[in-house]
């Protein structure tokens, strides 16, 4: 008699499952630039970019890590972001194991003009937020018109 270990699914829906897979699969290496995933899932940690007009602002999510486990390094147009996240066992044995654990690194593409000595960073629930200045040349500059 074969035993087969309960994995959560329910047999009648495995080929469902597996197609999810393969899609996702598809998604994450056969597709990597396009809109749907630009990173492949299970990516660590998650992050948002947004421009703002006089700075860069990068949020991570970086739930249960220690900020003191978390180093930023700029360079190149480049930030690195590198930690470790532990998520102790209890002791227990795991039937599923979802969330990651471990250490980590992050490399986030830059836009130009940057200035790197203006960079701060914050720890607020979960969510590192990092904010990086235009330099002062790559600032717009706004030119008054005066009528004659």
């Amino acid at each position: 008699m074969q035993v087969r270990w309960y994995d959560g699914y329910v047999p009648t829906f495995n080929d469902f499952f597996r197609l999810r897979d393969e899609l996702d699969q598809l998604f994450d290496i056969g597709l990597p630039l396009s809109n749907i995933r630009s990173v492949p899932r299970g990516t660590f940690p998650a992050i948002n970019i947004q421009e703002q007009k006089d700075s860069v602002c990068i949020d991570a999510c970086l739930p249960g890590v220690d900020p003191k486990d978390v180093d930023l390094t700029i360079e190149d147009n480049a930030l690195t972001i590198k930690g470790r996240r532990n998520t102790g066992n209890g002791g227990g044995n795991y039937h599923r194991r979802e969330r990651f654990s471990g250490e980590f690194t992050r490399i986030v593409s830059l836009p130009e003009g940057l200035d790197s000595n203006k960079a701060e960073a914050r720890y607020h629930e979960g969510i590192l937020s990092i904010t990086i200045a235009r330099a002062e040349e790559k600032k717009p500059k706004q030119i008054a018109v005066s009528v004659a």
